[in-house]
């Protein structure tokens, strides 16, 4: 180990951070995630419904009530998918 030129500095290298995940942890993680995917289930089944009481369906009857609702949703960010809420 030699020491750095005069002037310069070396960063100081720390060991990784750990983060603990407990069994509480998991299933409050689990229960959320649930909570979160029969909304958006129960969301989509409600728009799917208007849209066929009014009518309009503008994927034509070639495709499937299960395609219509996969391409309805947009694509969760990776905050979304991991569960991060932001802080506001």
């Amino acid at each position: 180990y030699s020491l750095p030129p005069v002037g310069r500095t070396m960063a100081l290298r720390r060991p990784p951070t750990r983060i603990e995940l407990k069994a509480d942890d998991v299933e409050e993680y689990d229960k959320i995630m649930k909570e979160r995917r029969l909304v958006a289930e129960q969301e989509a089944m409600r728009e799917q419904s208007q849209q066929q009481k009014s009518g309009s369906d503008f994927l034509g009857s070639a495709t499937s009530s299960s395609s219509y609702v996969m391409l309805s949703q947009k694509k969760p960010s990776a905050a979304e998918r991991i569960g991060y809420r932001r802080p506001r």
